[in-house]
């Protein structure tokens, strides 16, 4: 059987997999195969005295992806959520400059561009705290996406990122073949 070319990775902050288990229950399985991750850290900032402990942890959980992502599949779409009471919006943070251009380019054919959507180029000038072993890798694309989520009702939310899921899956597999 063919793999897809998304791995959707969902809970790496314990808080976000209940988000995580509702997009991945409508994901389809020739777009995304999905990672959960039952006993991901706080997404809570650490008190200062643990900071050093937790970017340990967290860095070594994104380490464990390494051998589940390389050579598997063509991107890893790292699902997070956030709370806005405008929402839902998105920040789809990528590590591959062209594959920045590729999302953008396709957002605007679907009608999504300038609709709280923004793609966010990761680099020098955007840090982030996820190792650039991941979202730097030359063996599979990073996708990291940080919906962020209403009061209330979040079923808009649920739908847009399956929609984005899907949108990045097929954007992966033509930028493969490119």
């Amino acid at each position: 059987m063919k793999r897809p070319p998304a791995l959707l990775v969902i809970g790496i902050h314990r808080e976000e997999l209940a988000f995580g288990e509702r997009v991945a229950e409508g994901v389809a399985p020739d777009q995304a195969d999905v990672q959960r991750i039952p006993d991901g850290l706080s997404g809570r900032h650490p008190r200062a005295d643990q900071r050093f402990h937790h970017e340990l942890l967290h860095a070594a959980l994104y380490e464990q992806l390494l051998p589940l992502a390389s050579g598997r599949y063509r991107v890893l779409i790292d699902l997070h959520s956030g709370h806005d009471r405008d929402g839902p919006s998105v920040d789809l943070y990528c590590g591959h400059p062209r594959f920045c251009q590729v999302l953008g380019e396709a957002l605007a054919r679907e009608g999504l561009a300038g609709r709280g959507i923004e793609v966010v180029p990761l680099g020098e000038a955007v840090a982030t705290v996820i190792p650039r072993r991941i979202w730097d890798n030359p063996k599979f694309l990073y996708l990291g996406m940080e919906v962020y989520l209403p009061e209330g009702d979040q079923e808009e939310a649920v739908r847009l990122a399956r929609q984005l899921v899907a949108l990045v899956s097929l954007q992966a597999q033509a930028f493969e073949d490119a």
